[in-house]
């Protein structure tokens, strides 16, 4: 690895963590949170009756009560995928480290066969003649040794001559030697390469030579799996719904609902080339590329064609091949709602359609990772410069709802709902935004004092998210609510079974119907520069009127 780059290297960790500070958003549309009751109770909703926000999440429940009932909710969310790990990488620590090693099989110090060779073949050289190898050439000699020694425990004669050769070198410095010492018992030299000129093709290393190493690689493994997905994201979602649902319509005219929902969806997240990602790092005129396996790692020579077309360090430089992409998405929607009640023997089928017209602002910015690029500057242009665009569209959502009227359980009921079933694409300057369909099932039991329900996806949503592996959200979820007079009390659990938020536990807390606080947060815990975080967290109040 060049000096120069080493240095441009060592600055990505500061540039990633501002821009994430400075860049607002890369938007991710799952199912959502709309609604305090809910969102107290486990997320589950589709089959909960004397919910405010039956158009929301089934607007086969507009039918499922004799009130006329007016909702408000406001609350925001966060959730994080993989930034901290990016974030908690030492890029310093790799690029020294891998720099170091790199130097002591690829720098030329002379000594073997007349070659001008690395350090660590005329130290090897050296050692296998004294452990009785035979043959004129570096390779001769190692071919000698492997067939005679072919079990690693027979190593350890070869390892003692190596350090000893090592510590008696005068062309290494003491920072080489402490490495070449570390490493020395940790080479397989079964499956040791050699080149007729004395020059190292291959060679592989088991972890727990030298620890700084050791983390340096791993630290690079971790951030190719966090550069392809990663998000950190910003939701609020707002709104105020009226359900006109008197007992003399349920079964004659129908029942009817109309609101207003608004909500901001946001994140930052890597877009990459996933051909420009390897671990090749340049040496002088040599190029080495590492692959890590379970328990170790290896490096191997290659040329300058291979690295400048698959090294991520190479695609740094030219800042041409990966970016962090911003997005804004503002979504207003008025949705109106109708539903019907069919009286049946022991059960009522509760039947609903929903049409949301849909006003969708979006907001894209790309800014090239690059080892040249100036992220306060173009953090700036991106908050002064970029406007949002508006495109509208309507969406359909259907839902049915089934009320057991049977002595012992005629609190029961079941709900499923399909929601955008028509799919709203919007077309901006910067690509299509489209919101695909989401179904979900659940049932609930409705007591006046007591209610229990449960939902679940059942199909995993897709998230508007700009990284490589786009991530996707399926939750399942449940709580129960306790009306204490003029209190009411919820708990529940919940799980994105996509995502690595951990069990997401919930709560909420009503006085009086019209003041309402629920919150959600997931116990799975990031940690970035010392903080600590919540990868998931929701926030909401509300409250809600009946009569």
């Amino acid at each position: 690895m060049q000096p120069h780059i080493s240095r441009r290297i060592k600055t990505l960790p500061a540039t990633l963590g501002l821009l994430a500070l400075v860049a607002s958003f890369s938007a991710g549309l799952e199912f959502g949170v709309m609604g305090n009751v809910s969102a107290g109770m486990g997320g589950a909703g589709v089959a909960l009756k004397n919910s405010p926000f039956a158009l929301y999440y089934n607007p086969a429940l507009l039918s499922a009560e004799n009130s006329i009932r007016f909702g408000y909710s406001a609350g925001f969310g966060i959730r994080e995928k993989n930034l901290d790990k990016i974030a908690n990488i030492d890029l310093e620590n790799f690029a020294t480290s891998a720099e170091k090693f790199a130097q002591l099989i690829g720098g030329a110090v002379g000594g073997v066969g007349g070659q001008n060779v690395g350090a660590f073949e005329n130290v090897l050289d050296s050692a296998l003649g004294n452990v009785g190898a035979t043959g004129n050439t570096l390779e001769e000699k190692l071919n000698s040794f492997q067939q005679k020694n072919p079990d690693p425990s027979q190593w350890g004669q070869l390892v003692e001559q190596i350090r000893q050769e090592t510590n008696k070198n005068p062309n290494l410095s003491q920072e080489q030697k402490d490495l070449m010492d570390a490493l020395a018992g940790s080479v397989d030299f079964g499956n040791l390469g050699i080149d007729s000129n004395g020059n190292i093709t291959n060679i592989e290393i088991n972890f727990g030579g030298d620890l700084g190493l050791d983390k340096a690689i791993a630290d690079f493994a971790t951030l190719q799996d966090a550069l392809k997905e990663n998000a950190l994201n910003f939701t609020s979602q707002n709104g105020v719904a009226l359900q006109f649902s008197p007992a003399f319509l349920r079964g004659t005219l129908g029942t009817f609902g109309v609101g207003l929902f608004t909500s901001i969806y946001g994140s930052t997240s890597t877009k990459i080339n996933p051909n420009r990602m390897g671990l090749i790092i340049a040496s002088g005129n040599d190029y080495y590329k590492i692959d890590t396996s379970g328990g170790g790692f290896s490096y191997s020579k290659t040329d300058k064609a291979d690295y400048e077309q698959h090294s991520l360090e190479y695609a740094l430089q030219q800042g041409d091949a990966h970016s962090m992409v911003t997005r804004g998405f503002w979504l207003t929607e008025i949705p109106i709602g109708y539903a019907h009640t069919f009286y049946m023997r022991n059960v009522n089928l509760n039947f609903g359609i929903s049409a949301r017209l849909l006003s969708a602002s979006n907001m894209l910015h790309a800014i090239a990772l690059s080892t040249k690029t100036d992220f306060v500057a173009e953090g700036k242009n991106f908050l002064n410069g970029k406007n949002f665009e508006t495109k509208a569209a309507v969406a359909i959502d259907v839902g049915s709802m089934l009320e057991i009227d049977l002595p012992n359980f005629r609190y029961l009921t079941f709900g499923i709902v399909a929601k955008n079933v028509n799919t709203p694409r919007f077309q901006y300057s910067t690509g299509e935004v489209e919101i695909k369909p989401q179904y979900r099932a659940g049932f609930a039991y409705n007591q006046n004092n007591f209610v229990f329900a449960f939902d679940v996806d059942l199909w995993k949503n897709e998230m508007l998210s700009d990284s490589f592996n786009r991530p996707f959200s399926q939750m399942i979820g449940g709580g129960m609510k306790f009306d204490i007079k003029a209190i009411d009390l919820r708990a529940g659990l919940m799980k994105d079974m996509r995502q690595d938020d951990g069990l997401i536990i919930t709560g909420g807390i009503n006085i009086l119907g019209f003041l309402d606080l629920a919150v959600q947060a997931g116990t799975e815990i990031g940690q970035a520069q010392g903080y600590r975080f919540p990868r998931y967290l929701n926030i909401r109040l509300g409250g809600n009127i009946s009569f």
